[in-house]
Order: C-alpha cells, then structure tokens, then sequence
C-alpha cells in the first residue's frame, strides 16, 4: 500500500508540474529574448558579405529568394571575342582571310537535327549567345539552359544542383553550368570511384 501511494503521489507531481511549468519557463526575460532572436533573424544581420562581390552577378528568377552567381567571362574577354568576330557572322568566319581558332571543336551536345553553332551563339553578334528573340551575354547563360533543363534548373536555383563559389558562413553564391559542364560537350566521361585516402594505424590499431 505504501508503495502504490508512492507512485500516485509521483503521478501527481508530474502532472502538477505539467500545468505549471510552461508559466515558470515563459517568464518576461525569456519572452524578450525571444522577440529579440525572432528579430534579428528577420533582419539576418549574422550574414557575412563576401568581399570579391565584383566576380558575381546577382541573380533572381521569378519567386526564388536573390543570390549570386559566379561570372563566367569578365568585361575583357567579351572585349577579345569582339575584336575578331565585329562585323563578321559565323557563316563568314571559314575562309582563309581569317584565324581558325574554334574549328577544333566538336558539338556533342544533342542531335544535330535539332542544334548546331547559331543555336547558342548568336549569328552577327559571337560573344553575345541566344535566348528567344533577345542576346544574353556569358555570364547570364543558365537562363539559356535553363530553357531546356528546366528540371536541373529549377534544382540549381534551389540549391540541390551545383556547387557553392562561397563558404557557407557568406551569402549564398554558386557557380554557373559551364563551371562544371563543358557547353559543347556537357555529359561527363565515365570514371572509378575515388578509392579512400590511405591512413596508417596507429599502434592500437586505431585509424
């Protein structure tokens, strides 16, 4: 009997508690704490700016939260690209008058049916690339991918596809495609696993 009355009045201050514990938690202090973390977490004022803004662009796409993308091409490479393609289009670039210094290069992106050079590159305009009736320049060319792979595009946008530029203490800021994918050749090669680095063991035999 002793012991059941034990055990009922340990029931009983386990639900006194209950009731009142909540009130005892909440009192003043812990609620202006908690409005001033609330606070600074709508302001994210712990969010760290990088400081070589210059090499990104910012980027927003419809309802997606703003962040930055590594350029692909500085001011300058446009500028050479311009020097030798300026007033001449792709279909005039093969003759002998000029350097052949692309013509290397072999498109395996898909089927030439449906895509070859002016698909991207924009005929009397090289450095500037296609998207519908208007030209992007380098650094804006996920949006021209992103017609096509939509699916991965939406991911990158996202942060599920691609790598980060940035540490993660720092606003978000990611590569763009052509970091990873080759534009001409974008599927990857196949190749073995990278097997473990060595480590030795120790003499308890502990890694």
């Amino acid at each position: 009997m002793g012991e059941e009355m034990k055990v009922l009045s340990r029931i009983e201050l386990i639900f006194i508690l209950s009731l009142f514990g909540c009130h005892f938690h909440h009192d003043s202090s812990s609620k202006d704490k908690y409005k001033k973390l609330s606070k600074m977490n709508k302001q994210k004022i712990l969010i760290k700016e990088i400081s070589n803004e210059n090499n990104f662009i910012y980027w927003q796409e419809r309802s997606e939260k703003q962040f930055l993308v590594k350029k692909v091409w500085s001011d300058s490479k446009a500028q050479t690209c311009k020097n030798c393609h300026q007033g001449f289009s792709l279909e005039n670039m093969k003759g002998k008058f000029h350097q052949r210094s692309h013509w290397h290069i072999k498109l395996k992106h898909a089927s030439g049916k449906i895509m070859n050079c002016k698909t991207c590159h924009n005929q009397s305009k090289v450095w500037q690339f296609n998207f519908g009736k208007k030209t992007i320049g380098a650094n804006y060319t996920p949006k021209m991918c992103l017609q096509c792979h939509f699916k991965q595009g939406k991911d990158w946008a996202t942060g599920a596809h691609g790598k980060r530029a940035t540490g993660w203490q720092y606003e978000r800021g990611v590569y763009s495609c052509v970091f990873c994918h080759n534009p001409h050749r974008p599927a990857f090669k196949k190749r073995w696993p990278k097997v473990e680095p060595y480590r030795p063991i120790n003499n308890e035999g502990r890694q």
